[in-house]
């Protein structure tokens, strides 16, 4: 299934990434077009939690092996060594794609935010395809630098966005895409979950035992352990770690309306909920406000999406055009259109259409959908007719993330309208926004490309 698995630069692979920077050339991706019997031969960054959940999802499709696995804890071990015995096991990616990559046809990702553009791009750079959890990376230079590494060089691609391919989220694409709503006016997200946190750390203390602690930092810039605050789930509500509530949940609920209204692009945004109240984490209750550039589909005009998270919930005119609270929803997206209004709810419960408050049945296509993310992304790898790309490949993934990611930026500094320039990769009107877009990487750990 590899087109090349001589390249005499493997060797010196993770030497090169060890010291510094990669220098590896480009390198052709392994071939697709080959039959689905061909065995599948995956890796995994990460083993417990969502990267166990995609051990299972991937290893659920037929004909896959899994190879190896990487962890930096040795307590998330038990569940591998348990039912794969045959996978060997690395504390340190880099060594896993140094010593395998030649036995190895993907990767799949599934650890803190702050280390999946370092772990994607080594992997692509080693000929790779690569399944990346959402939100994709933690920066916005990362998310570009990914997706132009895997367009330029036909690597096969998926973020990890389960419910993408489902029922509600196909038949809200399917239902936008017919037009339904008329010209989009403005778009409501909502989520009630909290990642976050208000109170400063705890004091730190030494790592366990079987923690490799210096490794789970990995590309950031070296900091104490506290105990329960960042491993093993803390993370999300970490600046320097995680994305918060909307780099969570954000991917999930801006899909069905960001694929179907054609990919939009973010043109402004702005903070009106708490910023961090320390430097070390995400804050609760967060509200964001994007305008977006309008397309063919949405009908042109520039439409303005507000994201309520925690206790934050859309303005009164919100409640009014679904025919009241009780028809709200705890998470999803009430899309407001000229022609009426669209419910996308994200977990439970049905895509519906009002006009003036008024539910329609029966006003759009039903589709049946797939809960098979893994599976979309093995159909590409193995060429099956008519799946070039997963679903969610990063061409798409990455502007999505990209459009979830510039309000995360806007959390950091609330208050401020950020003009975003998505051509150069830049704000317009703010130094310290711009500083957040590329951070460096610790040494060490620089990437080519990153």
């Amino acid at each position: 299934m590899k087109a090349n698995t001589s390249q005499p630069t493997r060797r010196t692979f993770l030497l090169s990434s060890a010291a510094g920077a990669l220098t590896l050339p480009l390198v052709p991706r392994p071939s697709a077009g080959q039959p689905p019997s061909m065995r599948l031969r995956v890796a995994s960054f990460g083993a417990a939690r969502r990267a166990w959940a995609n051990i299972q999802g991937i290893m659920a499709v037929p004909n896959t092996d899994l190879v190896a696995v990487a962890e930096v804890d040795d307590r998330h071990l038990k569940q591998v060594r348990t039912q794969y015995p045959d996978a060997k096991v690395y504390k340190d990616f880099r060594r896993l794609l140094d010593t395998e990559s030649k036995n190895l046809d993907a990767v799949v990702i599934g650890t803190p935010d702050h280390m999946h553009a370092a772990m994607a791009m080594h992997a692509m750079q080693a000929g790779l395809h690569v399944y990346c959890e959402k939100p994709l990376t933690r920066t916005l230079h990362e998310a570009r630098a990914l997706r132009h590494y895997a367009e330029q060089n036909d690597i096969i691609t998926q973020m990890g966005n389960q419910r993408a391919q489902g029922d509600m989220n196909q038949t809200t694409v399917g239902a936008l895409r017919s037009g339904i709503v008329g010209t989009v006016r403005e778009i409501h997200c909502m989520q009630a979950k909290t990642w976050g946190s208000m109170k400063p750390l705890n004091s730190p203390t030494k790592p366990p035992k079987d923690l490799d602690w210096d490794l789970w930092i990995g590309v950031r810039p070296t900091r104490p352990y506290v105990a329960e605050e960042f491993h093993p789930r803390m993370w999300r509500s970490r600046l320097g770690f995680g994305c918060g509530n909307l780099g969570d949940m954000g991917c999930h609920i801006f899909h069905p309306w960001f694929m179907g209204l054609g990919s939009p692009s973010p043109l402004e945004v702005k903070s009106v909920g708490p910023g961090p109240a320390d430097a070390a984490s995400w804050p609760t209750d967060v509200r964001v406000r994007w305008k977006f550039g309008g397309t063919k589909i949405s009908g042109e005009k520039p439409f303005t999406l507000t994201w309520h998270d925690g206790g934050q919930a859309p303005p009164d005119h919100v409640s009014k055009a679904v025919g009241g609270q009780k028809n709200l929803i705890n998470s999803g997206s009430i899309i407001i259109g000229s022609s009426g209004t669209l419910i996308a709810p994200h977990g439970a419960g049905p895509v519906r259409f009002f006009v003036n408050g008024v539910e329609e049945k029966g006003a759009f296509e039903l589709i049946k959908g797939s809960n098979n993310h893994h599976g979309n992304f093995a159909d590409a790898i193995r060429g099956e007719p008519g799946v070039k790309q997963p679903l969610c490949h990063f061409g798409y993934a990455g502007p999505m993330a990209e459009a979830v990611l510039v309000g995360t930026y806007a959390v950091r500094l609330p208050g401020d309208n950020l003009i975003w320039n998505s051509k150069e990769l830049q704000f317009n009107n703010s130094q310290a926004a711009n500083e957040l877009v590329r951070e460096k990487y610790r040494e060490g750990w620089k990437v080519a490309g990153l």
